[in-house]
């Protein structure tokens, strides 16, 4: 195929994937471990380095715990820049699956536990995410499979990194490619700065990764318990209903540990298979840019002297001055559209009620305003507070 060198991995077993990894001269890779299920390696390009990791995730669901933890046992607790990419056969929620039978919130356990532990976010995206499909007995099912994540190390070191998934060709699944370039230094940045920086993160990782623990721990103590109370000879219906209603509490915490950590809205439609959003974008040291952008022509620009082109192209065209009745236009944008009646509601002074729906229509959970108090506060103490307000 032209490449300098090459690692294969072959599979295993009937539909069991296997692993090719190839590379130009002009790269360095270290192998560090090779498996059935992944490649771990060190890659040093241009004076850095950082890790990256190829997985095949296994077919088999009882299995897939341990590819987890085999990665994990591989890696300690990588701090370095370290990216993840594969057919990881698994998905983090419901949203990442059309067709086919829901899944069950706690299907997903295992993949988020493992992503949150290793400090591991999804990159930014273009192009159709549901990279697999198949049939499953009558149904067709597509799921997102394959993807790309990182760490935050390395997310803040490639801030503009994204992933793209291409069109089907000869396989089931999409193609994926990830594409970076490296942050470029900034002048006048103290290195103790950037020590402390870097302890404060590994101590908020190593914060993060217990309070999961312990929060997965509690809610395979209640599993365990209903499951003994479940299969036990003597029915107890309060028992089983009060370690229900316990576990219930326990999924909603875990529910809310990722809400925070996406730092996005969350979407309650009131179900465990609720869609949620996982770290879109990072709000670290990652660069608010764009990436990707699609011009006139359907056709998508990645670099960014063309993305200056077609952003300063269509500004150039929309403020340009056509020939055309420009006349008619202005008398038709000044007639007046506000009634006399319209006008006096509109410049009324907000009844007690109208206050009180605006407040109570706010998100609770939305950034607070200048005095510091989100809507939150005011909607669970209007008793109290609405005096004040209106």
């Amino acid at each position: 195929m032209g490449y300098a060198a090459h690692v294969l991995v072959s599979p295993q077993g009937h539909g069991g994937g296997g692993l090719a990894l190839f590379w130009n001269q002009d790269i360095e890779i270290e192998i560090l471990h090779t498996c059935k299920n992944f490649i771990d390696t060190k890659v040093s390009a241009e004076g850095k380095y950082f890790y990256i990791t190829f997985v095949y995730g296994e077919p088999d669901t009882t299995q897939r715990q341990r590819v987890w933890d085999e990665i994990r046992e591989q890696v300690g607790s990588r701090a370095e820049p370290w990216l993840l990419t594969g057919d990881f056969n698994d998905i983090i929620d419901a949203s990442e699956k059309r067709g086919g039978p829901p899944r069950p919130e706690g299907s997903f356990v295992e993949f988020r536990t493992f992503m949150s532990e290793c400090d591991l976010y999804d990159l930014r995206y273009s192009g159709n995410f549901l990279s697999w499909r198949g049939q499953r007995n009558e149904h067709l099912v597509r799921c997102r499979l394959d993807r790309s994540m990182s760490n935050s190390a390395w997310a803040e070191e490639y801030p503009t990194g994204r992933s793209e998934y291409l069109q089907f060709e000869g396989s089931d699944h999409r193609p994926i490619i990830t594409i970076f370039d490296p942050l470029e230094e900034e002048k006048g940045v103290s290195d103790t700065v950037e020590k402390k920086i870097s302890r404060c993160r590994s101590a908020i990782i190593k914060w993060n990764k217990e309070k999961h623990q312990s929060s997965r721990k509690l809610i395979e103590e209640y599993r365990t318990k209903l499951e003994e109370a479940m299969v036990s000879p003597l029915h107890n219906q309060a028992l089983i209903t009060s370690i229900n209603n316990e576990l219930q509490t326990a999924y909603k915490a875990e529910e809310s540990f990722w809400k925070q950590r996406s730092r996005q809205l969350w979407l309650a439609l009131g179900d465990k298979n609720t869609e949620y959003f996982h770290a879109a974008t990072k709000g670290r040291k990652a660069v608010n840019k764009f990436s990707v952008i699609v011009d006139e022509g359907n056709n998508t620009v990645y670099e960014e002297e063309k993305i200056t082109a077609v952003i300063t192209k269509f500004y150039q065209e929309l403020f340009t001055s056509q020939e055309g009745e420009c006349h008619e236009t202005v008398r038709e944008a000044l007639e007046p559209c506000i009634t006399e009646e319209m006008n006096a509601r509109l410049i009324a002074t907000p009844t007690p009620g109208e206050i009180r729906m605006a407040c109570f229509s706010i998100h609770p959970g939305k950034a607070p305003g200048p005095d510091g108090f989100s809507a939150c506060f005011f909607q669970s103490n209007w008793n109290t507070v609405k005096e004040k307000v209106i």
